[in-house]
């Protein structure tokens, strides 16, 4: 199994508007990996927005774990991500996210960091300065990232 962990505002969900939306090309990514990845949310969102959104956006059966700051310290701690993989192997897991934090987090527990800049409020140089291995403009380029990079358990 791979595991996939996604950041919720400014990675699957966009929260610039008045009314949320899925990033486009989300909704495809989730569905191209609900059967060979364990899919999670890692976000500095409390639970219970965090919920409501998901459920809203009709995609919160993807997930089989969210952490949030409600549950562990926030980001950039690992804890949150412990929580959702376990011990699961290091080289099978991966973060995507738009923030430094994301990627902070992700390196320090030793996962492969995607930083995503679909958001245009993410900045592909604090990405890489903040350890992201590999910088992705389109949720479309995660698939063959997940693909090369993970094995799977």
């Amino acid at each position: 199994m791979k595991h996939v962990i996604f950041d919720c505002d400014g990675t699957l969900v966009d929260t610039s508007g008045s009314k949320y939306k899925l990033f486009p090309g989300i909704l495809e990514l989730l569905e191209a990996h609900a059967n060979d990845c364990a899919l999670y949310v890692w976000t500095a969102r409390d639970r219970n927005s965090t919920l409501r959104i998901l459920k809203e956006l009709g995609i919160a059966s993807f997930f089989d774990g969210i952490s949030t700051p409600d549950d562990a310290p926030p980001k950039p701690n690992m804890k949150g991500l412990s929580d959702l993989v376990g011990n699961s192997a290091r080289d099978a897991v991966c973060v995507i996210g738009d923030s430094g934090n994301d990627m902070l987090g992700a390196k320090s527990f030793g996962v492969l960091a995607l930083g995503a800049t679909w958001n245009p409020e993410a900045r592909a140089q604090l990405l890489t300065e903040a350890g992201a291995d590999f910088i992705v403009s389109h949720p479309s380029d995660c698939s063959t990232l997940i693909r090369l990079n993970l094995k799977a358990e």
